[in-house]
């Protein structure tokens, strides 16, 4: 193989043999997830791949599983999100409390975020693992609080307070980390 063949096949996330010397590659079109136009390469190929076919990374029972657990994952960050917004008038008046949605929201986000984690890598596909490493930490904080503070009457409002910007903090660091 020449070196610029190996050198494109290095750095290619999808490459399958095509027909002789030729090299197919396949793109995911980050706008659309999913394969993008084909372009070939090498000596045989000149830009065409006549008869290859590759696989598709259309929707699968993976890509079912990992939609299936993200949605289950903002569920969980509704649960503890909306449990902390419904305390914010008792906050208000010093009684507020980590009600059980927020602990379960928040195991809920642990498990799934776990889940989506394995899934993404058993697909190939890249993980940030200091964006998530980052996300582990501060939820295990929120955790932390809210199973440590659960079953007090009151919790006092710094405390509230931090759950509520730490979830917050999650959140923005899940939309805007990229």
């Amino acid at each position: 193989m020449a070196a610029a063949d190996r050198a494109a096949t290095a750095s290619d996330r999808y490459a399958l043999r095509g027909p002789a010397s030729s090299r197919r590659v396949m793109t995911v079109m980050p706008d659309r997830g999913r394969v993008g136009d084909v372009s070939c390469y090498g000596s045989a190929g000149a830009g065409r791949c006549p008869g290859a076919s590759g696989p598709s990374l259309g929707s699968g029972l993976m890509d079912v599983l990992i939609h299936l657990f993200v949605g289950l994952h903002i569920i969980g960050i509704a649960s503890l999100l909306g449990g902390f917004l419904t305390q914010m008038k008792a906050m208000g008046q010093g009684a507020a409390r980590f009600t059980p949605a927020m602990l379960h929201g928040a195991l809920t986000m642990l498990v799934t975020g776990a889940v989506l984690v394995g899934l993404n890598q058993a697909q190939d596909y890249s993980v940030d693992n200091v964006k998530i490493g980052v996300k582990l930490a501060v939820l295990i904080v929120i955790l932390g609080l809210v199973y440590v503070k659960r079953d007090e009457e009151k919790v006092e409002k710094p405390l509230f307070g931090l759950v509520g910007a730490l979830t917050l903090a999650n959140i923005f660091i899940a939309v805007l980390w990229t």
